[in-house]
């Protein structure tokens, strides 16, 4: 575990294909570098070998990985041929529900890396391992209040009119979502967002149409939260991405 401050290694972008399911994003291909960033959901990681650093400058070589929501994280060398999945904190399970962890050591996790790499596969490796686990506790106005969430998208979403709507204080609701989804209630609105409009560009909508459609403001304000959420610019990352339907 080596501290490092070198920029990122040089690597070809990213090309290969996407596809967007209820609650999960999945894309398979060459996985380019990406700066430090942090998206609001849970990330699982494969390929033949790849180096990540985390927020304490440390360098780790792996072949899967499991990164937690909100966690700082870069993709400092990247892999020819790899898989990765977002997933909804929502619709995580018990082994992705781990306190934040900074450093790039506690993402390793042993998987038997899959030879294929199209959707079905990876598709059934999510599945597979959140089947191997125990569902955990989910509290019946919090999964209320993710579906009055999808359902409000793309109005403008309070704290306070989604209390009302689960019968429960918004102090309550705020603690739930930190609790049990390890997102803070505003976090978790703009991952939605967010992924509403992955789903309207997967569509074929252009840029702007997409940032409408998931309750942006612009095309700009969603440029915006792509790069800090996801490392690169819209316009970057779909321009080798070949979206599956």
């Amino acid at each position: 575990m080596v501290p490092v401050t070198d920029p990122l290694r040089p690597a070809a972008r990213w090309r290969g294909w996407a596809a967007i399911t209820p609650g999960r994003f999945y894309y398979g291909g060459q996985i380019g570098t990406v700066g430090m960033h942090a998206h609001h959901a849970v990330q699982l990681l494969i390929g033949d070998g790849f180096v990540l650093r985390g927020a304490d400058g440390a360098e780790h070589t792996m072949t899967a990985a499991l990164i937690p929501a909100n966690t700082p994280h870069a993709v400092v060398q990247g892999t020819a041929d790899g898989l990765l999945a977002l997933i909804d904190p929502a619709h995580a399970w018990p082994v992705l529900d781990r306190d934040h962890v900074s450093s790039s050591a506690g993402w390793r996790v042993r998987l038997e890396v899959p030879a294929g790499r199209d959707q079905p596969t990876l598709q059934a490796l999510v599945d597979h391992l959140a089947g191997a686990a125990t569902p955990g506790p989910r509290h019946p106005a919090l999964i209320h209040a993710t579906e009055v969430i999808a359902a409000t998208l793309p109005a403008r979403i309070r704290l306070a009119e989604i209390a009302r709507a689960v019968h429960l204080s918004e102090s309550r609701l705020s603690h739930l979502f930190t609790s049990e989804l390890g997102l803070p209630f505003r976090p978790y609105v703009l991952w939605m967002r967010l992924r509403a409009a992955l789903s309207s560009l997967s569509e074929g909508a252009t840029l702007t149409e997409a940032a409408h459609t998931a309750g942006f403001a612009d095309a700009a304000h969603l440029t915006r939260v792509v790069r800090r959420m996801m490392g690169q610019a819209p316009s970057s990352l779909a321009a080798g991405v070949r979206w599956l339907t």
